[in-house]
C-alpha cells in the first residue's frame, strides 16, 4: 500500500511540474549555447542576421548580410569555433569550480587561444591587424561563460528559479481548491 502511495505521489509531482518542464525557456536560455556560438561565428564571418519582410510572398524570411570580409578562412571560421565550443557549452555551465581554479581556466585558455591564432594565423588567412581583437573576443566570451560555474552559483540560481516555478504551480492548485479531487480520483493530502 505504501508503495502504491509513493509511486501516485511521484505521479502527481510529475504531473504538477509538468506544465513547467514544457515550457523551459530559461532552462533553454542558460543552457543552449548554440545562439551564443552562431553569433561568434557570424562575428567571424563578418555577418549579421536580419529578418526581412518579402513583398512577394508577404511572409518574413532571414538574412544573412555581410559587412567587410571575414576575418579568417573558412577553416579558420570552423576551427575557432570548434576551440570555442570545447570551452562554452552546456557542460561547464552546470559546473563547478572554484574561484581560483576560474583563473586558471582562463589563464591556460587564453594561453591556448592566443598561440594557436598566432601560429595558425597565415593558414587560416587572418590579417595581422585583426589577430588581437579575435584574441581579445573570443577570450572575452569564454570569460564571462565560464564565470557561471564560480562557487555553483549558476546551479544555485536555477535551483531557486524551479522551486519558485514549482511553489507558483501549488499555489495555483490550492486556489482551485476541491476542483483538483475531480481530475483523477482523490486528493490525498
Amino acid at each position: 500500500m505504501e508503495e502504491t502511495n509513493t509511486n501516485q505521489n511521484q505521479m502527481t509531482m510529475a504531473t504538477d511540474n509538468s506544465g513547467f518542464l514544457d515550457n523551459n525557456s530559461f532552462m533553454t536560455m542558460r543552457l543552449n549555447t548554440e545562439p551564443l556560438i552562431e553569433k561568434y561565428k557570424m562575428f567571424l564571418e563578418s555577418k549579421e542576421k536580419r529578418v526581412i519582410f518579402d513583398k512577394e510572398t508577404k511572409e518574413y524570411r532571414e538574412e544573412y548580410i555581410s559587412f567587410g570580409l571575414p576575418l579568417a578562412s573558412p577553416e579558420g571560421i570552423m576551427r575557432l569555433t570548434n576551440m570555442l565550443m570545447m570551452r562554452v557549452n552546456h557542460h561547464i555551465s552546470q559546473g563547478y569550480i572554484k574561484d581560483e581554479h576560474y583563473w586558471d581556466y582562463i589563464s591556460r585558455a587564453r594561453k591556448e587561444v592566443t598561440e594557436t591564432l598566432i601560429i595558425k594565423c597565415y593558414d587560416w588567412k587572418i590579417l595581422d591587424s585583426n589577430l588581437n581583437m579575435i584574441i581579445d573576443e573570443t577570450c572575452a566570451l569564454i570569460e564571462l561563460f565560464v564565470s557561471r560555474a564560480i562557487d555553483n552559483k549558476e546551479r544555485d540560481s536555477f535551483n531557486q528559479t524551479i522551486k519558485e516555478s514549482s511553489s507558483i504551480v501549488q499555489n495555483e492548485k490550492s486556489r482551485l481548491g476541491g476542483l483538483s479531487a475531480f481530475g483523477g480520483g482523490f486528493n490525498n493530502a
